[in-house]
């Protein structure tokens, strides 16, 4: 089996966010899922709003843009730190008003040094995904690097 070097990873992803910005780091850990879209979203107020946006199939969304945190994922996210779902359809635990919205979402909490709420880290799909456990241990190393990109 081969060793996979997460220094190394990690250190690509931090090059690639001070060379390129955030959204082709995004693209990037994009590229290491299943999920469609990968994103940031910023908390203002009671709204979750799209500050940054990867669409793997690279259509603009208007749905995309904001959303009450009360209807989002990223609610449990915030509250729990991270969240996921892979099938949401069929998850017991959740109901209205997710249904045919989002169907699978893994989301990590953006919180500064100073515990101060910025938002969620976010990858989602209208259609069943899941994410590795391997990965979700490298996201909780390479998601803190983007708060020194967002204002």
């Amino acid at each position: 089996m081969h060793e996979i070097d997460l220094p190394a990873q990690t250190a690509a992803v931090r090059s690639v966010l001070a060379k390129h910005g955030i959204r082709p780091a995004l693209a990037l850990l994009n590229d290491r899922t299943p999920y469609r879209y990968t994103a940031i979203y910023k908390l203002t107020g009671e709204t979750m709003e799209a500050v940054h946006v990867f669409d793997r199939g690279s259509e603009y969304r208007s749905w995309l843009k904001a959303v009450p945190l009360d209807k989002s994922f990223c609610e449990f996210a915030i509250r729990e730190g991270e969240f996921a779902t892979h099938h949401a359809s069929r998850d017991q635990g959740l109901v209205s008003p997710y249904d045919g919205l989002v169907e699978s979402y893994y989301g990590r909490v953006l919180r500064r040094e100073d515990g101060t709420l910025y938002g969620s880290f976010i990858h989602f799909d209208v259609e069943p995904r899941s994410i590795a456990e391997e990965e979700v241990a490298f996201l909780q190393d390479v998601i803190p690097l983007f708060l020194d990109y967002l204002d």
